[in-house]
């Protein structure tokens, strides 16, 4: 599971290397990487399970097949408008990944299917703008039917794409920026022809190791090169999966690693000490 993990892929290779700036593309815009003090514009503007919102979740469980029918809806005593609104599911153990859009039928309610690939428990996070701010409402599902494990995430050709990342600084620390700087490669070469993901040149989720803290974050300079920076702040220390998804020749592909967040230093008494050290 992820508490046993120290590094995981579910498609490509990820190196890393020591320099600070990946190789850029000379006919792009010099990626920005922010200070890691500047926290705040690249903390997710976030609620999460205000008081005035419900959301009501309908599934069969106990089927036996591997394609389960979910809906929802979300009772608010407010208008809703859910703009922007997206499905996130993963395991317990934080391998399983499905980033869904879901489809708003006649009565009211929203559908996805999700294949399941084992009983268990599964965390479904609805997330959706209002104004500026993000709503974000999770629930847990339980799936009891005997399902087929084993279901493969690869596509055709995933060996063609290569992806390098690296943080900067090379050390996360919860409440500060982080900055993931992924380096795209096609059949060897640096990408190119990124395209866009819903205006975006790559959208990434993440959860803790406790799932008690969710992110879903996306660049904030989309220059469409091979090299793709996202910055994040984590709140909570701990282990984090991540997952970054991005889009060439018509197809979503996706990476998965997890980050370790190291709790910052704390001057206490003349003395630096760091808090809840890390593996």
């Amino acid at each position: 599971d992820m508490k046993t993990r120290a590094f995981s892929l579910l498609f490509f290779a990820i190196f890393f290397t020591s320099s600070a700036y990946g190789e850029l593309d000379l006919d792009q815009e010099v990626i920005i990487i922010p200070d890691t003090h500047n926290a705040k514009p690249y903390i997710w503007n976030v609620s999460r399970n205000p008081k005035d919102y419900e959301l009501r979740l309908e599934y069969d469980g106990a089927e036996e097949k591997n394609d389960i029918q979910v809906k929802f809806s979300i009772v608010s005593e407010s208008e809703l408008r859910a703009d922007d609104l997206h499905v996130f599911v993963t395991d317990e153990d934080i391998r399983f990944y499905r980033h869904i859009r879901p489809v708003l039928g006649n009565e009211g309610k929203y559908a996805f299917s999700l294949d399941a690939p084992l009983p268990g428990k599964y965390r479904v996070e609805v997330v959706f703008k209002k104004g500026e701010q993000w709503i974000n409402l999770r629930k847990d599902i339980k799936i009891k039917g005997m399902r087929k494990s084993g279901i493969g995430d690869s596509k055709a050709g995933d060996e063609d794409y290569n992806v390098k990342v690296k943080f900067i600084p090379k050390k996360a620390y919860s409440e500060h920026v982080v900055t993931a700087l992924f380096e795209l490669r096609y059949k060897g070469m640096p990408l190119r022809g990124l395209e866009k993901i819903e205006g975006f040149d790559m959208q990434v989720a993440s959860w803790d190791e406790d799932l008690k803290e969710f992110i879903f974050a996306t660049p904030k300079q989309n220059l469409g090169g091979h090299e793709v920076a996202v910055s994040l702040v984590f709140m909570r220390p701990g282990r984090h999966a991540v997952f970054a998804e991005f889009k060439h020749k018509g197809v979503i592909r996706k990476i998965d690693f997890v980050l370790n967040v190291f709790e910052e230093p704390r001057e206490d008494s003349g003395l630096l000490f760091q808090l809840k050290p890390a593996d």
